[in-house]
């Protein structure tokens, strides 16, 4: 499928249009909005597996763009909202319109997976304090509102500590060791500064371990793990480690169940979420400790080297599609449900 990238919402239009006819298969339908400013296109890789797999259960969605007005006599059983989180942080117009249309789900009483309203439940400071409630540990966070007291008190944060923003996924990232380096840091390059307790979580062999763990509904997947050097691990970072024996650690993670899943699942109810990734290490009695939750998180299957992961992105596929027919009480296929587990 060729992401043509739209620039407009006449253009999301269309191409939604063209997609739903060439797809349209069922009476029932799961509605998945989108708004052209909000990475509309993020989850293309979703819906050509979903074709190419079970056409029956893509038949089921269709793709509208918001601003939108509901018919009274309308086919959808659920709706889903593709947004990135918080939306008022990309398009205060585009977050109204999926307030607005929020409103009318509820008042159809159709239901929701991810409300527009609970998002920026994920915001990281937020997010700590609730995932905890569900027996996970989290990092001390605090918002940096007043710089000068920040500066003074570290807002009770020991050190040493980090500076990101409080809303945004994979951006800048600051460390401060000292009250020296707490002073120098250049809050003016965070949208909404946070400040970050930096729990040190070497593993034994001195490398950083960063695991990802996507809850859908009651099911749950273990979807990857990267290893690093230094305190900061993301995919693709040059400092980023990778052998046969990382390899076949990740193979072994992708292939267990998660011993906490039931305390993430609860972790993701506390949030008000139906769908999110958890990013979290583990402490030297192997207990997980959470940095963030990601409700609209990246989802690709890798080529390469890193292939292998495609089966573990292929079942949180299946978890999406099977959450999305559960919500709007629709049959899950056999097929489907057997992909998820």
């Amino acid at each position: 499928m060729t992401d043509p990238h739209p620039a407009t919402q006449a253009e999301l239009d269309r191409w939604d249009a063209e997609q739903n006819e060439r797809h349209a298969g069922s009476v029932r339908r799961v509605l998945v909005a989108r708004h052209h400013q909000l990475a509309p296109h993020f989850y293309d890789v979703f819906l050509e597996w979903l074709a190419e797999e079970l056409p029956e259960v893509r038949g089921v969605l269709e793709l509208r763009s918001v601003p939108l007005r509901l018919r009274r006599r309308h086919p959808y059983a659920a709706c889903v909202f593709w947004v990135q989180d918080p939306p008022e942080m990309w398009s205060v117009a585009g977050a109204g319109a999926c307030s607005r249309l929020l409103a009318q789900c509820d008042r159809r009483g159709i239901p929701v997976v991810n409300r527009v309203d609970r998002l920026g439940n994920a915001s990281k400071s937020t997010a700590a304090r609730l995932i905890a409630t569900a027996g996970l540990r989290t990092p001390l966070m605090g918002r940096v509102d007043d710089p000068e007291a920040f500066r003074r008190t570290r807002l009770g944060i020991p050190l040493p500590l980090f500076v990101r923003d409080d809303w945004t996924h994979g951006a800048l990232m600051v460390r401060a060791d000292t009250d020296a380096d707490v002073a120098g840091v250049e809050l003016g390059r965070f949208s909404v500064p946070i400040a970050v307790e930096l729990i040190d979580l070497p593993s034994p062999d001195g490398l950083y371990r960063k695991y990802r763990y996507v809850v859908a509904g009651d099911k749950g997947v273990p979807q990857s793990l990267h290893v690093g050097r230094e305190w900061i691990v993301r995919g693709g970072q040059h400092d980023t480690v990778y052998s046969d024996a990382i390899r076949e650690e990740e193979l072994a993670y992708l292939a267990q169940p998660e011993p906490n899943h039931a305390r993430f699942v609860a972790a993701a109810k506390a949030l008000g979420l139906d769908f999110v990734a958890f990013d979290y290490s583990r402490d030297g009695e192997g207990k997980p400790v959470v940095w963030e939750a990601n409700p609209y998180p990246l989802l690709h299957l890798p080529e390469g080297r890193r292939d292998y992961r495609q089966a573990a992105t292929k079942r949180v596929f299946a978890a999406m599609a099977a959450l999305y027919l559960e919500r709007g009480g629709i049959e899950v296929p056999a097929s489907l449900e057997e992909l998820a587990t």
